[in-house]
């Protein structure tokens, strides 16, 4: 297995460590673990020192497995990142030079969408050749989120892949499916006991101790099957056993009192001052103590090895080793005893060897130890946003942090990101502190909606200028995610061309840099052409962002973002099934991650209220608008501008909630303009009898939105003129101006397949639609592609009496006949592919040529687009 030079620390808790010579075969155990092809998970259960690391490795020795690879975990392992990362990387032995899935690891940042990648794994994994995975001390895992990726792997893991979990404790992971199914193999710490036999053949054989029987009887007596108390005494050079019946925390005063007192004062010294370190060999532990020598070393590290002290070789080859936990925990305490300034010197020595050895991992947590914060922001910047340096970044004083702008900027959008909401808070107020009412601090300024109780207010952005931005001390990757807030804030001051430019800036800076800050950018981007109506690209940028979505680096709030993006394009197409879906979709992040962030909910129950109102729910539409006023009673209306329209629409708006959203509007100078907000008005305008104004405000819009090639609020505007011209006095300037009206709506909506604001006022234009059909259908100048959208319009808004005639024109056969046709093969070819008879092919033909009224293969197909009954 391959690893770049950083990830030294990653290959060594990788390597499965060599059995202790002389060991003793547990051969019930063993007979045990031989089922293990048979087995989904194989739970290894006993205390610190029971032996449980031995019994597999020899195990693993004595039978030949193969495809065995190991991670042994600490507590650095303990989070969702770390965990899948150095699962990954022990998997990936597997995959011959394949480290295309670690690099994506490697980049984790958060597991909002670890789902995803761990199907990536999953499917990965899945092969003909049983492969087998150790998992040493995975009582680490006790995060609720990884826990439950954990439990999600488990479910779908390959049936050829097995796990072997080594643990302290009890399964911190759901295991009864596995156990109900017969796929779990459990073995506890009452069968990791030694027997009385194996453990006089322990004492005998593997230690080699010549006591007495009646001396060595004792002992083992003593130990109850324990194997590390049994370590334990012996290391310590006598054949007691009696301070070991108290349990685990007589371990810590038997190691002291009578192994670590006995030992030499340069074996002392040698335990605590590498005592911090994650693991060492000579050439760290050399740089480490002044005149310290390779031989040094050896005869120090073989010493205590021959003490029975718990130090795991993990590389034997370089000789790389590292403190079995028990012994780790004890010297952790011995460490904290050293004066703070040596402790400080020895971290920032250790820190320098890593960071020698280009291990910046190792070398910015050792940084952190030394409480040298300058060094871990320097760190911070030469690691350019890895999840390495975000982890310990987040650590840092606050106050230190906020001396480096970028840092402190990338460190709040990380916690966004992950909804530490209080830690944002916490840096938004500090970037407030620091910087007031500088461009600086309009660069977070934008989130405060989401981390203050601010009764959801729109968010505000300011949009810096291309100089402005130049000249703020940040690098490449939060110049990115400047542009990005850039482009939001130039979508509302309807500078629709810059803003799609400035989203375009930002994923050309991001890509393959910063997936985090090129994953938002494409959003953006989407958001952009959302606004303007270009739905088909919108999706497009939806799709891009979705190959980023199961990204590691990828965020919990990512999620809520991108599908209630997503999802307002569905419903402006009326694609109802997916809306639900993605909606569905965001109900279950924000339940499987405990987001309960107040803007998040409002967004959902909002989105929930408007799918209820596009299937015809008009009351469940409805209540669940005002349930949000209930429970929010001093929200702006301007939040729910859309609500307020749809529930306009279906004549259940309160005219109190109208007055409330006009007298709040006028005060908004940042959404006055918008053309939306400027609709909504001249609908309430209209409906309170100024239909001058409203006219001359919709007039206004739809100049704007030709201008700008806003599609979308040409269509809504058309539609709001359309409806307000149906209570016209004159009738024929009235029918002239819808006709023209509703052809140009269809025009600008059909090829993104705008519907929404058609279904919205369905009731007015249903027979007007109709009417337009009739005319132009087969006909009239309308394109096929228009009236084939106008079909679709109709059968949205539920107008269907109009299509049913034609739509059985053709049989389903002798349509699926005119469709090959269009395509100009033979007869033939259609009977083939269909599976016909050319015979009855022909007859399908002349049927179509007579119902049709046409005499030629050609005229057929031009007269079947004319009436809809193909596709173009």
């Amino acid at each position: 297995m391959r690893f770049s030079s950083d990830t030294l620390l990653l290959s060594t808790k990788l390597k499965i460590p060599a059995p202790r010579k002389n060991y003793i075969l547990r051969r019930a155990l063993f007979e045990k673990l031989s089922a293990c092809k048979d087995m989904g998970v194989v739970f290894i259960s006993g205390g610190a020192g029971t032996g449980k690391t031995t019994l597999l490795t020899s195990f693993i020795r004595e039978t030949g497995l193969k495809n065995v690879c190991w991670v042994s975990m600490d507590s650095s392992n303990a989070n969702v990142y770390s965990f899948w990362l150095y699962f990954t990387a022990a998997v990936n032995a597997y995959w011959e030079e394949d480290e295309s899935l670690l690099e994506m690891m490697r980049a984790n940042t958060d597991a909002s969408h670890m789902e995803g990648l761990l199907i990536a794994l999953i499917n990965r994994l899945c092969s003909e050749e049983d492969c087998y995975m150790v998992l040493d001390d995975v009582q680490y895992v006790k995060d609720e989120v990884l826990i439950r990726t954990f439990e999600f792997f488990l479910k779908a893991m390959p049936p050829n892949f097995h796990l072997f979990l080594l643990s302290r404790e009890e399964p911190p992971i759901y295991l009864g499916p596995l156990a109900m199914s017969g796929r779990l193999l459990f073995i506890d710490g009452k069968q990791m006991q030694l027997s009385f036999v194996e453990g006089m053949s322990f004492l005998r054989d593997t230690l080699k101790l010549t006591g007495s029987d009646r001396e060595l009887e004792e002992l083992n007596r003593y130990a109850e099957g324990w194997i590390g108390g049994l370590q334990l005494s012996v290391a310590a050079g006598q054949y007691s056993g009696q301070l070991l019946r108290a349990g685990g925390g007589i371990a810590v005063n038997y190691l002291t009192r009578e192994v670590f007192e006995t030992l030499t004062e340069a074996d002392r010294v040698f335990l605590i001052k590498t005592s911090f370190l994650s693991y060492f060999d000579a050439p760290i532990c050399m740089k480490l103590f002044e005149g310290f020598t390779e031989s040094e070393f050896e005869q120090t590290v073989e010493g205590l090895i021959r003490k029975n002290l718990f130090i795991i070789c993990i590389d034997e080859r370089n000789n790389v080793y590292r403190y079995h936990n028990i012994l780790s925990e004890y010297l952790a305490e011995q460490f904290k005893k050293i004066p703070e300034r040596e402790k400080r010197d020895l971290c920032k020595k250790a820190a320098d060897i890593f960071l020698e050895r280009g291990d910046l991992e190792e070398a910015m947590n050792e940084y952190y130890a030394a409480k040298d914060y300058d060094a871990v922001l320097s760190m911070a910047r030469t690691m350019e946003g890895r999840i390495e340096s975000w982890n310990c970044l987040d650590k840092v004083p606050l106050e230190k942090l906020m001396e480096d702008a970028d840092l402190a900027a990338q460190c709040f959008m990380y916690n966004l990101g992950n909804m530490n909401m209080d830690r944002c808070q916490d840096i938004f107020e500090k970037f407030r502190e620091y910087y007031g009412d500088s461009d600086i601090f309009h660069i977070v300024q934008f989130a405060e909606v989401y981390i203050s109780h601010s009764d959801c207010i729109l968010p505000e952005y300011h949009a810096l200028t291309s100089e402005q931005i130049d000249c703020l001390p940040f690098g490449q990757g939060a110049k990115a995610m400047i542009l990005v807030e850039n482009s939001a804030a130039l979508v509302e001051k309807m500078e629709y061309e810059e803003a799609e430019s400035t989203a375009k800036k930002a994923i050309q800076i991001s890509e393959g840099i910063n997936v985090f800050v090129e994953f938002f950018a494409y959003t953006q981007l989407a958001q952009v052409y959302e606004e303007v109506g270009r739905m088909n690209d919108s999706l497009a940028c939806y799709g891009k962002a979705m190959e980023m979505f199961y990204h590691p680096s990828m965020m919990s709030g990512v999620g809520t973002s991108y599908y209630f993006g997503l999802v307002g394009v569905y419903m402006r197409r009326m694609e109802l099934e997916k809306s639900e879906e993605t909606l569905e979709a965001a109900r279950l992040l924000m339940d499987s991650y405990h987001i309960r962030i107040e803007v998040a909910e409002v967004t959902l129950v909002f989105h929930e209220a408007e799918q209820k109102f596009l299937t015809g729910d008009i009351k469940g539409g409805s209540e669940k608008a005002y349930g949000i006023l209930r429970q929010y009673p001093s929200l702006s209306r301007l939040t729910m501008a859309r609500l307020i329209y749809e529930l306009d629409c279906a004549g259940n708006l309160p005219e109190a909630m109208a007055g409330e959203f006009l007298e709040e509007l006028e005060t908004a100078l940042n959404y006055k303009e918008q053309p939306f907000m400027r609709l909504l008005r001249a609908r309430l305008l209209y409906k309170q009898g100024e239909t001058e104004e409203a006219l001359r405000e919709t007039e206004e819009i739809m100049k704007f939105s030709r201008l700008h090639t806003n599609k979308l609020r040409l269509v809504e505007a058309g539609v709001l003129k359309i409806f307000m011209l149906t209570g016209s006095m004159d009738k024929n300037l009235r029918h002239r101006d819808i006709s023209n009206l509703l052809k140009e709506a269809i025009h600008y909506a059909w090829e993104d397949r705008i519907l929404m604001p058609f279904y919205m006022d369905r009731e007015v234009l249903i027979p007007l639609l109709k009417e337009l059909y009739e005319k132009e259908n087969g006909k009239g100048a309308m394109p096929p592609a228009e009236i084939n959208f106008l079909k679709d319009v109709l059968t949205a808004c539920k107008g269907r009496a109009i299509l049913s005639k034609e739509s059985e024109l053709l049989s389903e056969r002798e349509s699926e006949v005119l469709a090959e046709l269009a395509r100009g093969i033979t007869n033939r070819e259609i009977a083939e592919k269909l599976c016909i008879s050319q015979a009855t092919v022909k007859t399908h033909v002349l049927s179509i040529f007579n119902k049709l009224g046409v005499s030629s293969r050609m005229m057929a197909v031009e007269a079947g687009r004319k009436k809809g009954l193909l596709r173009t």
